[in-house]
């Protein structure tokens, strides 16, 4: 598999920013000072303000030996003007927030000022870039997910954590970014806005689970959350595509952030989901599959709720529709598809015989865990990998990292082929 590359930082020659930065309470908080020094060393100025629960981890020293600032921490002290954190509010160019907690994440979100972090993040004008930094299952939780979401939609930046061993000993995504990475995508974001290299593009994107009713109360369906789907979704309108969005919907499924070039249809079952592609299939350049649509559904569900009883049953499977051959057929020759293939085994066979048997421009191929196993791609996990298939080129491995990271670089590689052309 590729390895994951940092970005590598030369001497900037961007205009010397006013850089602050707040520092939470992680076990990460030491790297502040690694930030804070790349900083320094391409000419920005830097002011340093922490949590309590920071100080556990970093003494504000440090961060104010290698600023060359004064740390601040409290919101009120004989020594602390009434309206200090309002002077700080508009100090900043840029207000990076590294690391941040999962309390970070939801005091802002939710608009709560009880220190001096959050109070200044309230009133502050100036962009914000977050990167967060916690437990796999903090990060994971969908409380922390949605803060997360709401925050994308205020505009907010982030920096995903990396995956890898953490302070705990789980392994998972929630590890702080390396600094070198937190430096170089901050300074990025500071610079420019998103470039709108896909504006004028109509993509349709299937994305979640279907489901097949068994009786009034039960069905059948399987682990996708969407998260694929929704990434690819953010990632095209945040550049300038139109979006239509068809969403299989089950419990815990992951929805895109509104946006008013996203249109979103919910179904639930695989005929739903055929219906409502078809009614957008013409009005748009190209098509991503990203959902999982059961293979088979129930021939007969019970009209009522199925009783226990003494004996075995069955059930009578059939093969449910084809989503995605059904719409290539009825697709013109100017429209591109992307399929995506989650296998248990033979990635490569299996998706060489997905891409010709269905006719597609592209796939994405990734592997999902068998039963009792655990991988970071597939179904419910925040970060995937695999390799990127086209009709006339070699595969193109793509390394395990967060969603949104891998749905960027999809998005640029269909770029790089002429999907616009």
């Amino acid at each position: 598999m590729a390895k994951k590359t940092t970005p590598k930082l030369t001497h900037s020659t961007q205009t010397p920013l006013k850089i602050l930065i707040g520092v939470t309470g992680s076990i990460s908080a030491y790297k502040a000072a690694d930030i804070v020094s790349l900083f320094k060393k391409q000419g920005h100025q830097v002011r340093c303000l922490m949590t309590e629960n920071a100080k556990e981890f970093v003494t504000p020293l440090v961060l104010e030996t290698l600023s060359e600032n004064p740390v601040a921490s409290r919101l009120f002290a004989p020594e602390i003007s009434g309206t200090e954190h309002i002077s700080l509010a508009r100090w900043p160019d840029l207000f990076l927030i590294a690391p941040a907690s999962a309390n970070a994440l939801a005091k802002i979100a939710l608009g709560l000022s009880d220190d001096l972090l959050s109070t200044v993040a309230l009133a502050t004008r100036a962009p914000l870039v977050i990167t967060p930094a916690m437990n796999t299952a903090m990060w994971e939780n969908p409380v922390t997910q949605a803060h997360v979401a709401t925050l994308r939609s205020r505009g907010v930046k982030f920096i995903d954590p990396d995956s890898g061993v953490l302070a705990c000993g789980e392994d998972g995504p929630g590890k702080l970014a390396q600094p070198e990475r937190v430096v170089a995508e901050t300074l990025a974001a500071s610079s420019s806005e998103t470039p709108q290299d896909l504006a004028g593009l109509r993509v349709l994107i299937t994305a979640g689970p279907t489901t097949s009713a068994i009786d009034a109360v039960r069905y059948l369906t399987n682990h996708s959350t969407g998260k694929m789907g929704a990434a690819l979704a953010e990632d095209a309108t945040c550049r300038g595509a139109e979006v239509f969005y068809i969403l299989g919907v089950d419990k815990g499924v992951v929805r895109p952030t509104p946006h008013p070039r996203l249109h979103v249809t919910e179904v639930h079952t695989a005929e739903e989901m055929l219906k409502a592609s078809l009614k957008f299939l013409p009005e748009v350049d190209g098509v991503i599959a990203t959902a999982a649509v059961l293979d088979y559904s129930v021939a007969t569900p019970a009209s009522g709720k199925l009783k226990r009883g003494d004996k075995s049953t069955a059930l009578n499977l059939i093969p449910s529709v084809d989503v995605l051959k059904s719409l290539r057929e009825a697709a013109t020759q100017r429209q591109w598809f992307l399929g995506f293939a989650a296998e248990t085994d033979d990635l490569r066979a299996h998706a060489d015989d997905k891409l010709r048997k269905k006719n597609l421009t592209y796939l994405f191929a990734n592997r999902v865990a068998k039963k009792g196993e655990v991988l970071k791609t597939g179904f419910g996990t925040t970060t995937n990998g695999g390799l990127f298939f086209s009709r006339n080129r070699k595969p193109i491995e793509m390394a395990v990292r967060a969603k949104a990271e891998l749905a960027h670089e999809i998005w640029n590689e269909l770029v790089r082929d002429g999907i616009l052309k």
